[in-house]
């Protein structure tokens, strides 16, 4: 008999998701995408392959980083796609009760949904980021500037991981799911939808706070000029614009509806008046939504740009950094002139014997504790004189094989004058920033996809919504008289302004953001404004074309709903 009722509940379950796999396949296709995402990047973090690379244990690091955050936004948006779904079917489970089923049935019916669509998703991610995985290794290879000799392996690590996430994501919402059912009332929810609204509290209070946390957070990101004030005030500030952008959906757009209604010649005009009370019904129910799109587009659009400008601007941060190729710092004071001119002939006739031209471009890079040049003869080396002792510093042409064979033969030119001494070379330097900046690119294209598959979901789902939601509102206009080309414009008006508003607060979000993530890029030495702004240009523009293409598609799906 257990069995039999195992196997009744699972058809059941599987009856369900294909009647309603509208709602079901993109909940499974994100789950898929979610869980292949973090795999990855649970495979690089331990990866043998990564591993013994030179510059593979820094990019191992960056992502090591990356996979706590990147686990903490795929649980928060999972229990949000859950939360849409279980508001989309209220009606339904309140049917289920009338019918006669136990709320401990509808549990069971839920648990089985749950494990078919997160389960298989997690599988179908696995699969597809194993299929893909050995080509994203080689373009992190190419990315970090390594020679792709070295093997892909996934370990035990990465599966535990990801198995232990979703498993911890399928408690959490069969409890959450397991606990609504428990307390809800089968009759409330078989009317739910037909319930009023009720008119919003505080909402000039509301929109007052959201106002001034939004103006404090664009104040101090216009005029922050210092880079380490920039970086550690950064999350703060984004967490006033998601407080601010929240209450300003929420309450803002109601205050303004009620200031359009009470204009009464713009308002009782038939257009406005269906197209502001139908905006009024809209903000209530979809504001949170709405502003959930805004803020993924926003973190979308910086994350991307900002760590693609950290990408492409590599060269200018490894000079601005390291003004020479090679730096050498002679810890003593006693050292004489004589002295330094023998260790300047010896470093430019071992130059020489590796077939290296040894010169200095002066212009740009030095500064004004620069003093001297010591000898005309080797114009080609800088010295600059600080308080404990002398900083050699110069450029070499040649070949990288003889420039590292020369970096190796400084300490024995060095060691018989008895000298504490350091040197800093660029190539060095190169690899481990490649390794730091190819490591922070992927990071952000793999966040940018979590945030790009929520947003398009959400959108998604507030299309299908408002869809079962609008239906019968638009049968009741046409009842009263409003023809299907007036209850067409009606539509498209609305939706174009509900769905177009938070792109558009997004890249005004991200304009003004621009100034401060300039600044605080320069904590890792880029400078170059003009490239920072570029990238956050094109990205919005990207962003903006794809948003578009999703407004197609999903209002496809709603015109379909509504079928007026």
């Amino acid at each position: 008999m257990l069995i039999l009722a195992k196997a009744f509940y699972l058809k059941l379950a599987i009856a369900n998701i294909k009647r309603s796999r509208e709602i079901y396949i993109p909940h499974f296709i994100a789950t898929a995408i979610i869980s292949g995402v973090f795999f990855l990047i649970s495979g690089l973090v331990f990866s043998d392959g990564l591993t013994n690379l030179p510059s593979g244990p820094t990019s191992q690091a960056v992502f090591s980083a990356g996979i706590f955050l990147f686990a903490v936004f795929a649980f928060i948006f999972m229990l949000y796609i859950n939360s849409f779904l279980m508001k989309r079917r209220k009606r339904e489970f309140g049917l289920y009760g009338v019918l006669g089923l136990s709320k401990r049935h509808i549990g069971r019916l839920l648990l089985w949904e749950n494990v078919l669509i997160i389960g298989f998703g997690v599988i179908c991610g696995i699969i597809v980021a194993l299929i893909f995985g050995k080509l994203l290794f080689l373009l992190l290879l190419k990315a970090i500037h390594s020679a792709p000799n070295s093997e892909f392996s996934i370990g035990l690590e990465a599966y535990l991981l990801t198995l232990g996430l979703f498993a911890v994501i399928f408690v959490v919402t069969s409890a959450i799911n397991l606990v609504r059912v428990h307390i809800a009332n089968p009759i409330q929810l078989l009317y739910s939808d037909k319930k009023g609204d009720k008119d919003s509290r505080f909402v000039v209070p509301r929109a007052i706070i959201g106002f001034i946390l939004l103006a404090v957070a664009y104040y101090f990101a216009l005029t922050i000029n210092v880079p380490a004030t920039a970086l550690g005030v950064f999350f703060l500030l984004a967490v006033l614009v998601i407080l601010a952008t929240n209450a300003l959906f929420v309450a803002g757009s109601i205050v303004i509806l009620r200031i359009l209604r009470k204009r009464k010649k713009l308002y009782y005009k038939p257009k406005n008046f269906v197209a502001i009370s139908g905006m009024f019904q809209r903000m209530k129910q979809n504001a949170s939504g709405l502003a959930v799109i805004c803020i993924l587009s926003t973190m979308l659009i910086i994350t991307a740009s900002s760590t693609t400008a950290l990408y492409l601007g590599q060269e200018e941060q490894l000079r601005s950094a390291y003004p020479f190729d090679i730096q050498i710092w002679l810890y003593d004071e006693a050292l004489t002139e004589e002295q330094l001119v023998e260790i300047d002939e010896q470093l430019a006739a071992e130059a020489e014997n590796y077939d290296l031209a040894m010169s200095a471009s002066f212009e740009g890079k030095t500064g004004d504790n620069i003093q001297s040049i010591i000898d005309e003869g080797y114009t080609a080396m800088d010295h600059s004189i600080v308080q404990w002792g002398h900083i050699i510093m110069f450029d070499l042409d040649g070949s990288s094989e003889d420039y590292q064979q020369f970096v190796s033969q400084i300490s024995e030119i060095l060691s018989p004058y008895g000298i504490n001494f350091s040197i800093t070379d660029i190539e060095d330097a190169r690899m481990e920033h490649y390794a730091l900046t190819g490591g922070l690119l992927f990071l952000g294209v793999f966040f940018g996809i979590l945030f790009l598959v929520i947003t398009v979901l959400v959108i998604y789902f507030k299309q299908i919504t408002e869809g079962y939601e609008d239906k019968e509102r638009f049968a009741i206009l046409q009842k009263v008289g409003m023809s299907d080309k007036q209850v067409k414009e009606t539509i498209n008006r609305q939706i174009l302004w509900v769905f177009f508003l938070p792109l558009v607060v997004a890249i005004c979000h991200t304009v003004v953001a621009s100034k401060i993530i300039c600044v605080m890029l320069q904590s890792f030495e880029l400078y170059n404004s003009a490239l920072v702004l570029i990238c956050i240009a094109v990205t919005c523009a990207i962003f903006a074309l794809i948003y578009l293409i999703v407004f197609k598609l999903t209002a496809k799906v709603y015109y379909r709903i509504v079928k007026w």
